[in-house]
């Protein structure tokens, strides 16, 4: 009985660290998408054309 609560334990933090780091991947992501939209300046040809 001790091993099962020892391994889901230890299961069960591994599955918490997983998150968390998955959870700052996601965010950094989100974050550098857009700082990289923001530095996409308008080009001229895209004012000149007629919107769809």
């Amino acid at each position: 009985m001790d091993e099962t609560l020892v391994g889901m334990a230890i299961g069960i933090s591994v599955l918490v660290f997983a998150s968390i780091l998955i959870a700052g991947h996601y965010r950094r992501e989100r974050l550098r998408s857009r700082i990289v939209n923001s530095l996409h300046g308008h080009r001229l040809y895209d004012f000149t054309r007629p919107k769809r």
